[in-house]
């Protein structure tokens, strides 16, 4: 007797899989195109080979972008999963080799490079000659959705939302502050600052999708108060020179900013609101996904850096 499934193709071609996720993931076959560096046609043709070859629509069209269907849903967490465990295959293989090889991906929030780099990687990567690192810098929403697509093994974000499928394995309260340089006048005044005080002083921002951009659309939304930019970056850097040549203001956590707090080229003010005085940080890795013991190593190692804690161990 025939099963519905009889008419579906015996297996899925991964060059089929791979333009739709692409595509799905850009949020447009133009896009996706200009990513990948080839003619949109020929994203095009692989989707509609893989859908005459299951039946089904997969992707929708609206104005330039395409969205998955539900059986392009479906597709597209297929394609992930087996990613995933193509990962997890040569993780166990590098085992055998007693973490001499491999390859391992961080997606982290800017202000964490320096502190990783002298805490963490610039060790690990000396003893371990032999593995890949690849560190991108990236917004926090970048690193949330990298971790989940599981193009990164490891992301470290300020103020993440934490989707489901996501998990943070260490997490610690660092206030969202004021920096100022030493000198302005907001150094006088008792702390917490109150934000109507801080607001006085021409604000350096910066842009949307980053975790702090994220705290400050909160605050201005729950204490009804505009924080207007007079320059927006999505630097840290430049907002550090925008402050420490003026009176402007800006907004950072403390951990992106040891070396200029201790040398006294600026200053960190605490802010008079909860959702400042709350924010954190976290180490977040996909639920479910199996590390490679170098990733395990590395991630164990990261989460014993300050400013997440002590030295521990992590259950992987």
């Amino acid at each position: 007797m025939a099963h519905d499934n009889d008419k579906f193709p015996t297996h899925l071609n991964s060059r089929w899989l791979y333009y739709l996720s692409q595509a799905l993931e850009a949020g447009s076959i133009r896009t996706a195109s200009d990513r990948l560096d080839v003619e949109p046609s020929v994203i095009s043709r692989q989707i509609r080979q893989l859908e005459q070859a299951l039946g089904l629509v997969l992707v929708e069209r609206h104005g330039r972008g395409v969205r998955a269907t539900e059986a392009g849903d479906i597709l597209l967490d297929f394609y992930r999963e087996r990613d995933v465990a193509e990962q997890t295959v040569f993780g166990q293989l590098a085992e055998l080799d007693g973490l001499q090889r491999g390859h391992i991906s961080l997606s982290i929030s800017e202000g964490y490079s320096d502190r990783l780099m002298s805490g963490v990687m610039n060790d690990f990567c000396a003893r371990h000659p032999q593995l890949t690192i690849e560190m991108t810098l990236a917004s926090v929403n970048d690193v949330v959705r990298q971790v989940y697509e599981g193009q990164a093994h490891i992301g470290v974000a300020y103020a993440p939302r934490l989707i489901p499928g996501i998990e943070s394995v260490a997490a610690i309260r660092q206030p969202l502050c004021a920096i100022v340089h030493p000198e302005h006048p907001l150094t006088r005044l008792p702390q917490p600052l109150a934000l109507d005080a801080i607001l006085e002083w021409p604000l350096g921002l910066v842009g949307h999708g980053y975790g702090i951009r994220q705290l400050i659309d909160a605050v201005e939304v729950l204490s009804k108060r505009h924080f207007h930019a007079s320059l927006v970056s999505n630097s840290l850097a430049t907002l550090k020179q925008y402050v420490s040549s003026g009176n402007g203001v800006t907004f950072i956590g403390s951990v992106a900013l040891l070396h200029e707090l201790r040398r006294g080229q600026l200053v960190a003010l605490e802010v008079d609101h909860p959702v400042f005085r709350e924010a954190e940080s976290h180490v977040i890795v996909r639920r479910q996904r199996p590390l490679s013991p170098a990733a395990k190593q590395l991630l164990s190692e990261i989460v014993t850096l300050w400013p997440f804690g002590e030295r521990r161990r992590v259950a992987w």
